[in-house]
């Protein structure tokens, strides 16, 4: 399973947006799943201190980090490449 991780903050105006460009790219994949990240928690705040977010909306696909909401076709590219490098690893 391949994961797009959200990281938001409950005040963001454009992390809404993040989290549905996401989930409508997600919908197309039967093996991705999209994980929404609250800085508004202590277990998100820690997960962004681990990934040295420091801006939001994040948006990370394996290896590819997006700051702020990416054009759709950014992101289908980067979940498709990790897709692709995903699968020739089993």
């Amino acid at each position: 399973m391949l994961y797009i991780r959200v990281f938001t903050h409950p005040v963001c105006k454009t992390c809404p947006a993040a989290i549905r460009l996401a989930e409508a790219a997600a919908a197309a994949y039967p093996d991705v799943a999209v994980r929404v990240i609250s800085l508004g928690s202590p277990q998100g705040r820690a997960a962004a201190k681990a990934e040295g977010i420091l801006s939001v909306p994040t948006i990370i696909v394996g290896d590819i980090r997006f700051v702020g909401v990416p054009e759709r076709d950014a992101l289908v590219k980067a979940i498709e490449r990790e897709r692709h490098k995903t699968h020739s690893t089993r």
